[in-house]
């Protein structure tokens, strides 16, 4: 088989793989684990947002204060 292409060429379906066949990627992708439950959803939410402050300063917002103050 001499094709003018030959390196692009899909081989014979006898041949192929079974991706090149739409082979599904994962043989159980019912059985992979969900996700958390809603208790423990909330749990690693709460712990989250519990670390951060309520209203951050703005990176710059320390150097434009210096800036502007009448010194």
């Amino acid at each position: 088989m001499s094709a003018p292409n030959a390196g692009r060429q899909s081989p014979d379906p006898e041949r192929q793989t079974g991706a090149q066949q739409q082979d599904p990627v994962a043989s159980n992708v019912n059985e992979q684990g969900g996700a958390p439950s809603q208790g423990n959803a909330k749990e690693a939410s709460d712990d989250q947002k519990a670390s951060l402050s309520s209203n951050p300063t703005h990176p710059l917002e320390k150097f434009a204060e210096e800036k502007t103050s009448k010194k």
